[in-house]
């Protein structure tokens, strides 16, 4: 069963991603391809969100602080997602092989 966690790691977070950038979705995808990090950031906002969603089974007197730090990490997630896919848009112009002189 561990076997088969790990086999699909990174694979629930690129949808996660998605449901929140879904214009982004190739770009996404293609991040998640490439990048280790980029991966691992969107599993963790995969599992931020379940865990946001399993609030309302706490005891009561932890259900808002819990909440709160659930969904605080949410959007830190979706802020550095955005990020990266704002830097991945980015042209790099390459200045060493210039024929305008």
């Amino acid at each position: 069963m561990a076997g088969e966690e790990q086999s699909g790691a990174g694979r629930d977070g690129v949808p996660a991603a998605i449901r929140h950038f879904p214009a982004q979705a190739t770009e996404i995808e293609a991040l998640a391809r490439e990048s280790e990090r980029f991966r691992d950031l969107c599993e963790e906002l995969a599992e931020a969100e379940a865990a946001l969603s399993a609030v309302d089974g706490l005891e009561l007197a932890l259900r808002a602080e819990r909440r709160l730090e659930w969904l605080a990490f949410v959007r830190w997630a979706l802020k550095e997602i955005d990020a990266d896919l704002r830097q991945a848009r980015v042209v790099s112009i390459d200045r060493t092989s210039g024929s305008d002189g």
